[in-house]
């Protein structure tokens, strides 16, 4: 039985990915692990680290850290190969917090009756936030 799924973004600089997460999506930092595989409080140490949000998981991992478990990572920096998306998140309120050249659309309402934003992390990955219509702070 699948109990959730959880995504790893590879990011360049984990402090810089964990500020993000925090200060425009309001995730929490769980936890974060060093070089050595040590628990550490200070983001600049870490390599990879778990943030959570209402009961939700997003990992975040340095390309070096990647590098070193999958090969096949080697060379690679962080491409975006589609969007993550957070339904239930007020686009207008993510929209307030960002700077204009993180906005890539929106925000705005969908075919389907959802408002939505796309934005841009430090990495380039494409985050999409969407609620409801009728549940939108216009």
């Amino acid at each position: 039985m699948l109990e959730r799924i959880v995504p790893n973004l590879a990011v360049v600089e984990l402090s810089r990915s964990i500020e993000f997460y925090r200060r425009v999506l309001e995730f929490e930092v769980v936890f974060i692990i060093d070089k050595d595989k040590d628990a550490v409080e200070d983001p600049e140490r870490g390599v990879f680290a778990m943030i959570a949000r209402d009961g939700q998981n997003l990992m975040l991992q340095t390309c070096e850290s990647l590098k070193e478990e999958l090969p096949i990572f080697e060379g690679r920096n962080p491409t975006p190969g589609g969007t993550i998306y957070f339904r239930g998140i007020d686009p207008q309120t993510i929209a307030r917090r960002v700077e204009s050249d993180v906005i890539l659309k929106g925000p705005f309402r969908q075919w389907y009756g959802m408002r939505e934003l796309y934005l841009r992390d430090p990495d380039g990955h494409i985050v999409c936030v969407g609620i409801e219509e009728d549940s939108a702070d216009e």
